[in-house]
């Protein structure tokens, strides 16, 4: 999965935005606002991603877990029908 990391703390980007000359300053502002929306945004896709793909996985794993569990209760119902054990030696 792919998780966002902001890459520098929020005061960093305060300091950098303030030492931008006042006339740039505002544009500057939005498109590192608008960058770090796009970095969360592709994040979240990518996670949404990998989840959906684990989804499919399991879902598909669904029919060999059902046969798997039938044949185990056919492997019990199997021994649970055979015949106790019988001690012969103290039999006869």
């Amino acid at each position: 999965m792919k998780h966002y990391q902001r890459r520098r703390s929020a005061v960093a980007t305060r300091h950098a935005i303030e030492q931008i000359p006042s006339d740039a300053r505002e544009q500057r502002a939005r498109h590192l606002v608008a960058r770090e929306h796009g970095q969360r945004l592709e994040a979240a896709r990518a996670d949404l991603q990998a989840a959906q793909e684990a989804h499919e996985r399991a879902i598909a794993l669904v029919p060999v877990a059902a046969e798997a569990v039938e044949a185990a209760k056919s492997a019990l119902a199997a021994i649970e029908t055979e015949p106790a054990f019988v001690n012969v030696l103290m039999a006869g």
